[in-house]
């Protein structure tokens, strides 16, 4: 009678726990898809699955960004499970969401939808960790305007020269040191001098222990950026919190520092962005207010010092992979240094000219596939895209990483091959790096020009050698070899 009893009760169990599994699986669909099924004629929702309750699919997501390092399997999957419809729903990130993946739909989003006001900016943290008044947040007029003023920022011929002329002292002196250790992890060198580097060009940031103390608080910032919004003390969206509220505290006393300096008789401005956003005006003579300044600033430290800083380290590995690029490269740099005296620092007119270099940071950018998505958040009832329903207040993730390694349109996709650029277009929506339309980001020229910049010195003295050339790749928060592409690293022959 015993082994009967607790059969039975195995039996009760293992259904009570399939019921609960079920429950589990429904539940977000239930509460976020129920009805919405019934929508106007010829729309459906597109195919997925909403996943746990509060997890949704992020299970999924770091399997195979963190744990399994297939990043283009989440894609894969999903196609296979529901067809190559190229648009799914989701829950990631804490919020229902359509996921897209096809360049035509990427496109609308990214720019025809956008100007109809059907989407707005929809980063999940970002009014608490990117600033609510951030040109990456605002929408509307006050996006147009904000964008007026980063525009002339960092796209003046001023801001070009204050770039060049503070940028390669940095990166000679950062190679030279390089020298000196003889053996460095790329990944951490170039996040030092990115960071040293953009903080000088935007706010005239030198002291080592304030540079510290920021470069602490970004990184947090950043881990946030790519976490569940969790606002609980231990997490790493509170830690992310307190990271800019530190940030803001910096920044805006700097700003006191330099309003109280131009009430002074002996007023000195600064040669840096930040005073040329504090200076700038719009058509009617309007100038930015304080909070705008501070989030502004605050968000384009983040902005260049990731990304940028990730590139360089992917150059420095593809370069020592793929040493018939390196030469060409080579050969260009030294034809720029055959006109100018020895140390005369790169003009404005010796980066136009280097056209090889420009294809292979273009290359460099596609393939480091820095940002493998965009967030945007729907705006407006009843948008249908493709015959698909996209609910309002939902979000959306435009997933570009898959199209910059698809071969339908880069042949070859996964080889390093800068000639690709030569005489070639990239199809409307395949090529997203720096998003699109009205959101194409300001400062995609200061970014490929800081690249062009630390080529152009890496190639004329030095010489690199990975030490581990088969290390696997790591894609959390951002893609990165396992190692950080630890090398040797000495003065060239």
């Amino acid at each position: 009678m015993e082994l009967h009893d607790n059969y039975g009760i195995g039996a009760f169990v293992v259904v009570l726990l399939s019921l609960f599994a079920w429950f589990m699986l429904r539940f977000n669909e239930w509460r976020f898809v129920r009805g919405m099924h019934k929508a106007a004629a010829g729309t459906r929702l597109p195919p997925g699955s909403m996943g746990l309750p509060l997890l949704g699919e992020m299970i999924d997501f770091l399997r195979c960004f963190k744990y399994s390092k297939t990043p283009d399997l989440f894609i894969a999957k999903r196609k296979k499970r529901y067809g190559d419809t190229g648009v799914y729903r989701t829950h990631l990130f804490g919020s229902p969401a359509i996921l897209t993946c096809s360049p035509e739909v990427n496109k609308e989003i990214l720019h025809s939808s956008i100007e109809e006001g059907k989407f707005s900016a929809g980063w999940p943290s970002s009014g608490l960790l990117l600033g609510s008044s951030s040109v990456g947040v605002v929408d509307g007029l006050l996006h147009k305007r904000l964008r007026r003023h980063l525009m002339e920022a960092f796209n003046s011929p001023k801001a070009l020269a204050l770039h060049l002329a503070s940028a390669q002292p940095m990166f000679i002196s950062a190679l030279e040191q390089w020298v000196s250790k003889g053996k460095i992890v790329a990944y951490n060198e170039t996040k030092a001098i990115t960071f040293r580097n953009i903080c000088d060009v935007l706010v005239s940031f030198k002291s080592k222990t304030l540079l510290d103390t920021m470069e602490a608080d970004y990184r947090g910032l950043m881990a946030g950026l790519r976490a569940m919004t969790i606002n609980v003390p231990g997490t790493a969206f509170h830690h992310a919190i307190n990271c800019r509220k530190n940030l803001n505290r910096i920044i805006a006393e700097e700003l006191r520092e330099r309003k109280l300096m131009c009430t002074t008789d002996h007023e000195k401005k600064h040669d840096d962005f930040m005073q040329i956003l504090i200076d700038s005006t719009d058509a009617d003579g309007n100038k930015l207010g304080e909070a705008e300044v501070i989030d502004n600033i605050v968000a384009l430290i983040l902005g260049g010092y990731e990304s940028t800083s990730d590139v360089m380290t992917w150059a420095l590995y593809y370069l020592a992979k793929y040493p018939h690029v390196l030469d060409k490269l080579k050969e260009e740099t030294r034809s720029i240094r055959m006109h100018k005296p020895e140390d005369e620092l790169l003009m404005a007119e010796d980066i136009k000219s280097m056209k090889y270099t420009a294809k292979v940071v273009e290359e460099l950018i596609r393939l480091s596939n820095v940002s493998p998505f965009i967030f945007r958040k729907i705006v407006r009832d009843d948008v249908v895209i493709n015959g698909y329903k996209f609910p309002k207040n939902w979000r959306v993730l435009v997933w570009i990483r898959s199209i910059h390694v698809d071969s339908q349109y880069f042949p070859d996709p996964l080889a390093f091959d800068p000639d690709r650029w030569e005489n070639f277009k990239a199809k409307p929506g395949t090529y997203s790096v720096f998003g699109s339309g009205q959101r194409y980001c300001v400062g995609n020229n200061f970014a490929r020009t800081q690249v062009m910049m630390f080529l152009h010195h890496l190639c004329l003295k030095y010489r690199w050698e990975l030490l581990n050339p088969d290390a696997g790749f790591a894609y959390q928060p951002h893609p990165k070899p396992e190692d950080g592409a630890e090398m040797t690293f000495g003065r060239a022959t």
